[in-house]
């Protein structure tokens, strides 16, 4: 979806919008992977942009990275920045995140009382983490929403969305499995990094009791799980009924995907944001118990 044109516009029109017939990388071609003499990389949030990116996203049978994943988490956390789209008192969290509390459930669980979780994930909470157009909003002061990629087994991409307002963490799953124990650690550590980021004063007003888990019905849908993981991300988000990403037109979503990336990459605003970026030194901390 561009930044051109609103996404809630666009999106249903989607299986009559295809990729551009020239690129970056060569002149009158109808797809981003065509050999070039000059293969220019583009930087896009944490993730270079160039034609072997475009063409493994837009290929046959591609399964979508990690940093394809956290790419578009960053261009989502920079569109609702820049409100280019609508919905504000979000958060788009990185398959980083995701893998990290997966890991902390293992060592919490049968344990609660005597785990400490580590400063990391207080970083997160507050807006500090992703690195890559971070916000600096704080969950549940400037955060309602949470929105998150998560790789079950390394083999199959989910999406879920984390109301901190209603207490529910909502998952999109193109195969209509439910993967409760990978769902369970989110339920029940977030709630816990939500009440560790709060002010003193507030802290006494939240509890840490385990979200309300729901699975959205999905039935059909083929194998493009990273596609279908993102864009649902994107449904929700805007308020769109998931239908609109179906198998018939889940191919032309990942040509969305990859023109999506290019044309952040050639953004002038987001090339300037990139160009300023600079990683914060991290410091060691102890970690925090969050009870």
């Amino acid at each position: 979806m561009t930044s051109s044109s609103t996404s809630s516009a666009r999106f249903p029109r989607i299986s009559n919008h295809g990729v551009p017939t020239r690129c970056w990388c060569g002149e009158g071609i109808t797809t981003f992977g065509s050999s070039t003499a000059e293969n220019r990389v583009l930087q896009i949030g944490p993730s270079t942009f160039d034609a072997k990116l475009a063409s493994r996203i837009s290929g046959p049978n591609i399964w979508l990275k990690n940093f394809n994943m956290d790419a578009m988490m960053y261009l989502f956390r920079e569109k609702t920045a820049l409100r280019r789209w609508r919905p504000d008192r979000v958060a788009f969290l990185n398959s980083m995140f995701s893998n990290q509390i997966i890991t902390a459930y293992g060592k919490f669980d049968g344990n609660g009382r005597g785990y400490k979780i580590d400063d990391n994930f207080l970083e997160y909470g507050r807006g500090e983490l992703p690195y890559h157009g971070s916000t600096g909003s704080v969950w549940s002061v400037d955060v309602d929403r949470l929105y998150i990629p998560i790789c079950v087994n390394q083999i199959h991409w989910i999406s879920i969305c984390v109301n901190l307002v209603n207490r529910t963490v909502d998952v999109f799953d193109c195969g209509g499995k439910k993967n409760n124990r990978v769902v369970e650690a989110f339920a029940v550590l977030i709630p816990r990094i939500v009440k560790a980021v709060q002010s003193p004063e507030r802290k006494k007003d939240f509890n840490v009791k385990q979200y309300t888990v729901s699975y959205v019905p999905m039935h059909g849908l083929n194998t493009d799980c990273g596609a279908y993981s993102l864009k649902f991300i994107e449904c929700h988000l805007l308020g769109l009924d998931f239908s609109l990403v179906n198998n018939e037109n889940i191919k032309k979503a990942l040509h969305i995907i990859a023109y999506d990336l290019w044309e952040a990459a050639n953004d002038e605003v987001l090339q300037s944001r990139m160009s300023t970026f600079k990683p914060p030194k991290r410091v060691p901390v102890k970690p925090v118990d969050l009870g």
